[in-house]
């Protein structure tokens, strides 16, 4: 259960500011449906950076403020697949999965596989590199989960319209909406989040 702290509300906001300001001023058109989803994949995303623990500036820098050892990367690679299959792989895929479903459904130019896959492997990707500088690992197989995850996610959404035969009445015509709120949301927790000032 998330602990809704100071710390965790001010992670939120810096996530979601970037994001909302680009909603309500670009795609101010839609509907408050469309408004709603939206807010909920920045939400998502926002959930994955906290699970992942991405790397931010504020943590580069912070070797400094300390008088500590400064080092760009500290992270480990891992670039060997599937070398270390566990429980955690699964989780993995299991945490993108929601990416696979709600960019189709959101928006209609990641109405097709390929682009999913894509935006999927992208997200973990950043999110990978992110996490070379902090102490956390980049690795490889998280990268496979992740964009597994993204493409079950998927197939999921085409099971979901194919039942219900439901679909938002006025998806975001954007053709890059999905990837600016992705990096909208990854600037404002790379540059604003600074955990260490709680």
């Amino acid at each position: 259960m998330i602990n809704f702290s100071q710390t965790t509300l001010y992670g939120i906001l810096c996530c979601l500011i970037p994001c909302a300001i680009f909603l309500f001023t670009r795609d101010r058109r839609a509907g408050n449906i469309y408004k709603f989803w939206t807010v909920v994949f920045i939400l998502y995303l926002w959930m994955v950076y906290e699970v992942t623990g991405i790397g931010t500036l504020s943590e580069i820098l912070y070797p400094l403020q300390t008088g500590a050892h400064w080092s760009l990367f500290r992270g480990n690679i891992n670039l060997v697949p599937f070398s270390g299959i566990n429980f955690s792989f699964l989780l993995n895929i299991l945490m993108c999965m929601p990416l696979g479903f709600l960019a189709p459904f959101l928006w209609k130019n990641w109405r097709r596989l390929y682009r999913t896959l894509l935006l999927g492997a992208g997200f973990s990707l950043l999110i990978e590199i992110s996490q070379l500088f902090n102490s956390r690992a980049s690795d490889v197989d998280d990268l496979i989960a992740n964009t597994c995850g993204a493409v079950l996610g998927y197939a999921a959404w085409k099971v979901f319209t194919w039942i219900f035969s439901v679909r938002l009445k006025q998806p975001g015509k954007g053709r890059f909406q999905a990837v600016l709120y992705i990096l909208l949301s990854f600037a404002g927790m790379f540059f604003f989040y600074h955990p260490f000032a709680f």
